[in-house]
């Protein structure tokens, strides 16, 4: 049965809310982040009097602000060899421009499995170039996330604001060192709501606020700190932020902001956050979009309809959100996973899910593509589902994703020639995939595509069967 919604029956909010799910876990926030940093960035630009497109520029702003994390995971892992989610976590609550602060930092997540000696060397790499370092990390996050709000249509002063992000009243924020009111408005607000937001989820209330008291004039611009204390005994408000904030924002409606995206929209929105996936290792580059043309190849190929194969495409897109919650000293990893390891990576189709449930009009995709690690022995995975429990579009993007998998290259081996590829999958015929699938893509291939963009690898076929499961 068809389940996804007409377009115009769609709203932006409600798809970029649930997908700043999928942001909050690159940044290594707990689930629902950017939608409380959403309603308080909100109060306040309120209690200001922003006029309603300022209002709904620094809704949309606030709910993607993260979209660029993904894209500096490598560098953090490279930096400091270490858990990047963990280490991005703990630095929101690090005052990096006290000394002490930065140090006691650094000291915590510099490779810290490391022999001594190593730690020591790479703590006072770090500590020498720290400048530098940090400058990289946040250019990159503030730069693609700003490109990617331009791109799904959130507009200049959207994409301003989370180019702002990390920019500090007093000039000591990074990457550019912005100061005073030549941070942009929505910027500044944007930068105190998700420090308070941070601080009352990772302690409490009063501590938020006494961070906030301490910051005003050097981090925060201390008329907006006033603003935010102006609501600080405000319990039904905060009781919202913590307990309904999708419910909250859903409910708001500005003037300004479009009631319901086209289909064009949802593919362009479908699209970045494909791009946000595929950057959070080298390794996956292109990946997303390759599985979800791979699957439309063969769904055209077997005559399905031109809405289920949207729906395909959509969830070929979308299938590994929840790899943004796995963090790149897993992905990325060369050696063998050990088995707690493997825990983590068993997850992230649940991650998936739990991101795309909250948009009605996705029910189908999410269900696709949730279920793109299934096998019909019933040994996959997140739900264990088995034989005809797993429908075609489901078996079409799992086909598509071990074929993505085992032709292009990954961290512990080369990309597979065309022909050790289709060995493997003829094996998992009919005991983990679906042999109508495999077929169709033999078929595919055989004809007119191109086989020289699979390069060649001498690595023995019965080495592959990571790619099956990952």
């Amino acid at each position: 049965m068809n389940e996804t919604a007409p377009a115009n029956q769609i709203s932006l909010v409600e798809i970029l809310a649930s997908l700043s799910h999928a942001l909050d876990l690159t940044s290594g926030q707990p689930m629902g982040h950017s939608q409380r940093t959403c309603l308080i960035a909100l109060r306040i630009g309120s209690l200001i009097g922003l006029s309603e497109r300022e209002m709904n520029s620094l809704h949309l702003a606030t709910l993607m602000k993260d979209a660029g994390c993904s894209s500096n995971a490598a560098r953090m892992v490279e930096i400091f060899g270490s858990d990047d989610l963990h280490a991005k976590r703990m630095s929101k609550i690090t005052d990096w421009t006290n000394l002490a602060d930065a140090a006691i930092y650094v000291s915590k997540h510099a490779a810290p499995e490391s022999p001594l000696l190593s730690r020591v060397a790479r703590i006072l790499k770090i500590i020498t170039h720290k400048s530098e370092c940090s400058e990289q990390v946040a250019q990159s996050r503030c730069d693609r996330g700003s490109q990617i709000a331009l791109n799904i249509g959130l507009g200049q002063d959207a994409a301003l604001c989370i180019q702002h992000l990390d920019e500090h009243w007093d000039g000591s924020g990074i990457p550019r060192h912005v100061k005073g009111d030549k941070i942009s408005l929505l910027g500044r607000i944007a930068c105190l709501s998700q420090t308070l937001e941070v601080f009352s989820k990772t302690f409490d209330l009063p501590t938020a606020y006494q961070m906030l008291r301490k910051r005003s004039g050097s981090w925060f611009d201390p008329s907006l700190v006033k603003v935010a204390l102006s609501f600080e005994k405000d319990a039904a408000f905060w009781n919202s932020v913590e307990n309904s904030a999708l419910e909250a924002l859903l409910a708001i409606n500005f003037v300004e902001a479009p009631i319901s995206v086209n289909e064009a929209r949802i593919d362009a929105i479908c699209m970045a956050f494909a791009q946000i996936v595929d950057a959070k290792s080298t390794f996956t580059a292109q990946h997303s979009f390759r599985v979800s043309g791979y699957a439309v190849e063969i769904a055209e190929k077997m005559g399905l309809g031109a809405g289920r194969i949207a729906e395909i495409r959509r969830a070929g897109l979308l299938h590994d959100l929840g790899k943004l919650g796995v963090s790149n000293t897993i992905l990325d990893k060369k050696a063998s996973l050990t088995p707690s390891e493997w825990e983590v990576i068993r997850k992230h189709p649940l991650y998936t899910h739990e991101i795309l449930k909250h948009i009605k009009g996705f029910s189908r995709i999410n269900q696709i593509a949730s279920a793109h690690h299934e096998r019909l022995d019933g040994k996959g995975y997140y739900l264990g589902m088995k034989g005809s429990e797993i429908d075609l579009d489901m078996r079409i993007l799992a086909v598509a994703d071990v074929f993505d998998s085992l032709s292009a290259a990954r961290p512990y081996r080369a990309a597979m020639h065309l022909e050790d590829v289709f060995k493997i999958l003829k094996r998992e015929e009919g005991v983990a995939l679906d042999s109508s699938c495999i077929s169709t893509l033999r078929e595919i291939f055989t004809g007119s595509r191109s086989t020289k963009l699979m390069r060649t690898s001498t690595i023995p076929v019965h080495t592959f069967q990571h790619d099956i499961a990952a």
